[in-house]
């Protein structure tokens, strides 16, 4: 019986954790891809990296460290997996979908 009873509560927990488990940058309601509102900005879209550059900076990155997921675009600059980003305007930053592997300029 006491078997059951902890099962049910390792259950119990287990589904409490997936349930409440999160990405940690899920993309704003209004966020545009940064391709189509680099231009509004004064930026050069093709100065900003595309999909299959995105593609390969995350599975370069996620291959040398043991499967891990970049905390951030920053952390993917900074270890050199993709080149420096034009900087954006104030009040204005760069937002990296990890899972849709899309790149998107959201307000601060």
């Amino acid at each position: 019986m006491k078997l059951f009873k902890l099962a049910g509560w390792t259950c119990l927990v287990c589904l409490t954790l997936v349930a409440c488990r999160r990405s940690k940058s899920a993309p704003a309601a209004n966020a545009v891809p940064a391709s189509e509102s680099a231009a509004a900005l004064g930026i050069q879209p093709s100065a900003l990296p595309d999909h299959k550059t995105l593609y390969a900076a995350i599975n370069k990155y996620m291959g040398s460290n043991q499967g891990r997921a970049a905390k951030s675009l920053d952390e993917l600059v900074e270890k050199g997996f993709l080149k420096p980003l034009p900087a954006l305007p104030p009040g204005k930053r760069y937002d990296l979908d990890q899972r849709s592997v899309t790149l998107t300029i959201v307000d601060k």
